[in-house]
């Protein structure tokens, strides 16, 4: 195809690559075979395909699905805003408790890896018995372990074990959520729904900051425990009664994003005696999927009731043995889309907890002097930029993928999105460098503020965007790949978190930030890559029989 993006060199179809638009003769002609919008997305082909039954999420009131979206992300706000939300008031609580900044900073180390591990420990269990017995256990995991740092608050240990536990709770709104998109929306829609649960993650964690700095200044840091509790037993409920369960089995032969078959190739293949390419692999896929479903292709005929919606165990989904599974997030790091959403989603919360756990070290002191309140509403500036950062780029991607679609025949390409790396990397460079230097400069409050924001704004489109092209290019094994993303992103936020007080007082500043501008271009330059080589690498990824084995060995079956 056109716009720089490499088509194979075979000309084979890719998985990723499918029609969207059918705005010509001939593109109607085409995707004949296949379901398409109604109303605005009159001409937009549905990508996957949804079945006939009315239980398949894709099939549920647009009204049921936004509130889904917008319920988990609001749950993902809560679970965020309550990690870092401390941070701010550091001086303050060493002070309190007998310790040093370093050494409370290292309790957010302690809950991001537990967050990281319990992801891979989890998304087996997900995706053999659902999301919604997950989401339900490990948030009753998080009131624990929250109570606990209220039973002896001013003791390390008891705070250490309350927050790994806390950690351990909020990852299943960290990888789940994302995966839960692909379950409800179409291709065309994810932007907007990825964007929102991104603003959670990003926008909860600043604002956070800001509402637990004001209480720790009036009421005591206890206090922040104490409403992250009640506020979240309060969403536990609210989930049971209203957040049924999202994973659904429906035929193969409806995922056309894996796998598109248009109606010149199927016509081809019914004479053929119904065999494409690969007859004994793709045979699922050469059914029309307009023709009525048979009993195989059913999973329910009626639609659930509100009450048996309620259920916490729905059945097995996956049939996989669980201790091979835990392997499978491993197995997807082999996927060049899962590792750069790994890297840039890690960078962009790695370097939020670096500003985070820093934010008490460089504005406690001269020349700025801010009280404990003051340092929380610094945090006002990327709590800003993360509203602008995920609610112009979401709605813009998709926009994107239309427009660009459009371009080129009809057809879209995952890599459209990555278009949006050219601001991340302009952003990016000038937020976390400007930063660096208005410190050393001691420049006046409002500048490295400024420059603050300006990093989460670039932060937010890069892992936005690389998140989507993660679902986008690899649904199949979606829910593996943002485990094996949390996972990173752990790991790099808990190494981050656990010695950039040391590096910012022996290095300063200038080093320090401009260490980690180039490291976020890094992952803007691979977004930049595989907007030219992605559809190739696509392809070769699908045909490697290495990984493909890797991937199903671990028990993926998607």
């Amino acid at each position: 195809m056109g716009l720089w993006v490499l088509e194979p060199k075979t000309g084979e179809k890719v998985p990723g690559t499918v029609h969207v638009d059918r705005g010509t003769e001939q593109q109607r002609v085409l995707t004949a075979n296949l379901k398409h919008g109604k109303g605005k997305d009159e001409g937009i082909v549905l990508v996957p395909q949804p079945s006939d039954s009315s239980d398949d999420p894709l099939n549920w009131p647009e009204s049921t699905k936004n509130f889904h979206s917008w319920f988990l992300s609001i749950g993902t706000g809560l679970a965020s805003g309550t990690c870092f939300f401390l941070s701010p008031s550091a001086s303050f609580m060493a002070k309190e408790i007998g310790t040093s900044v370093s050494q409370l900073s290292r309790s957010v180390s302690v809950l991001m890896l537990c967050m990281g591990i319990t992801s891979i420990l989890t998304t087996p269990l997900a995706r053999i018995y659902g999301k919604r017995p997950v989401f339900l256990g490990l948030g009753i995991l998080g009131i624990v372990g929250y109570s606990i740092v209220l039973a002896s608050p001013k003791d390390i240990r008891y705070i250490y074990a309350g927050r790994a536990l806390w950690g351990a709770a909020q990852s299943g709104l960290e990888y789940l959520v994302s995966s839960s998109v692909g379950d409800l929306f179409f291709v065309h829609q994810r932007g907007f729904h990825l964007a929102l649960w991104h603003f959670g993650l990003a926008g909860g964690n600043s604002l956070g900051q800001v509402i637990a700095s004001q209480i720790v200044q009036g009421q005591g840091y206890a206090w922040a425990f104490r409403y992250a509790v009640i506020f979240m037993s309060a969403y536990i409920i609210l989930l049971f009664l209203f957040a049924p369960e999202t994973t659904y089995t429906r035929a193969k032969k409806y995922d056309t994003d894996m796998h598109e078959v248009l109606f010149d190739e199927e016509t081809q293949a019914s004479s053929a005696g119904g065999s494409l390419d690969e007859p004994v692999e793709k045979a699922d896929y050469s059914v029309n999927v307009l023709d009525p479903e048979t009993p195989a292709d059913r999973t329910a005929t009626r639609k659930k009731s509100w009450v048996q919606g309620l259920r916490v165990y729905n059945g097995h989904f996956s049939d996989e043995n669980y201790f091979k599974a835990v392997l499978s997030p491993f197995a997807t790091f082999l996927l060049p889309g899962v590792s750069w959403a790994a890297y840039s989603y890690g960078c962009a919360v790695a370097f939020s907890a670096a500003f985070s756990v820093t934010l008490s070290q460089v504005f406690t002191v001269e020349p700025y002097n801010f009280s404990t309140s003051a340092v929380g509403l610094v945090v006002l500036s990327p709590l800003v930029a993360n509203i602008l950062g995920n609610f112009i780029p979401g709605p813009a991607a998709d926009w994107i993928v239309i427009h660009m679609s459009r371009r080129n025949n009809g057809v879209y390409e995952p890599e459209f999105r990555n278009v949006l790396c050219v601001p991340a990397l302009l952003t990016g460079l000038l937020g976390y460098w400007g930063f660096g230097l208005a410190i050393n400069a001691k420049a006046h409050w409002f500048v490295p503020v400024f420059f603050f924001g300006v990093a989460a704004f670039s932060g937010s489109i890069l892992s936005l965007i690389s998140n989507t092209y993660l679902l986008d290019c690899h649904r199949k094994y979606a829910q593996d790949a943002y485990a094996a993303v949390t996972l990173l992103k752990a790991v790099m936020t808990f190494a981050v978190a656990f010695f950039v007080n040391s590096w910012l007082a022996d290095s300063g500043p200038i080093q320090v930030y401009f260490v980690v501008g180039a490291i976020h271009g890094v992952g803007c330059l691979f977004g930049f890559i595989l907007y030219i080589w992605g559809k190739r690498i696509r392809l070769a990824v699908h045909k490697s029989e290495f990984i493909q084995n890797a991937l199903r060995w671990c028990g993926n079956k998607g």
